[in-house]
């Protein structure tokens, strides 16, 4: 990472986001369900701040080291433009897919919260953190949200940074146009 760039410069470069699951989009826990079934509680806020950065032409990714198939169901009710699962390091699962797409390091953001999105994060220009998140992580962060981990973190992540780009109203219109409804003044 260039330490030397202002965390403005950081921003405005930033054309996609890779979102950490487990600690983030929840709050960490793991249930174990009666004939060994497993579940995992998500926030449905997320939702509206993933559509919001997809309408301002910010790609989202998500990536977990875990292998589940309600992660895939998640991945594709959320229509994230790419989700890597089962991966032990997530930075080297997803470069290829950033290369292809023409986007850099220097213009991903990461959101995370564990030791093992620190690869992530020591690539990513921009590298944003759950409140809760492990103090060995924080070090790395640009900055720390407000919220815990499944408390709505990738909302306030994507509100924050379409925000600083100022990109957040011509988001916000567009996901309006396209329910059917006209400009609203925010």
């Amino acid at each position: 990472m260039d330490e030397n760039l202002s965390l403005r410069s950081r921003i405005e470069r930033i054309r996609a986001l890779v979102v950490d699951v487990d600690g983030t989009m929840t709050d960490g826990g793991m249930y174990y369900l009666e004939g060994g079934g497993e579940a995992k509680r998500f926030n449905v806020r997320d939702g509206i701040g993933i559509i919001l950065l997809r309408q301002a032409g910010i790609r989202v990714v998500l990536a977990s080291g875990e292998r589940l198939e309600l992660l895939e169901r998640r991945a594709k009710r959320l229509q994230v433009d790419a989700a890597f699962f089962g991966c032990r390091n997530k930075a080297e699962a997803i470069e290829p897919w950033l290369y292809r797409q023409g986007i850099g390091w220097q213009q991903t953001a990461c959101l995370g919260d564990e030791i093992n999105d620190l690869p992530l994060a020591c690539r990513c220009g921009l590298v944003l953190a759950v409140q809760d998140a492990n103090p060995l992580f924080l070090r790395h962060a640009h900055h720390v949200l407000a919220s815990r981990g499944g408390q709505g973190a990738v909302r306030e992540a994507a509100l924050w940074l379409l925000e600083y780009q100022g990109r957040l109203q011509t988001a916000l219109q567009a996901f309006l146009a396209q329910i059917g409804e006209p400009p609203i003044q925010f």
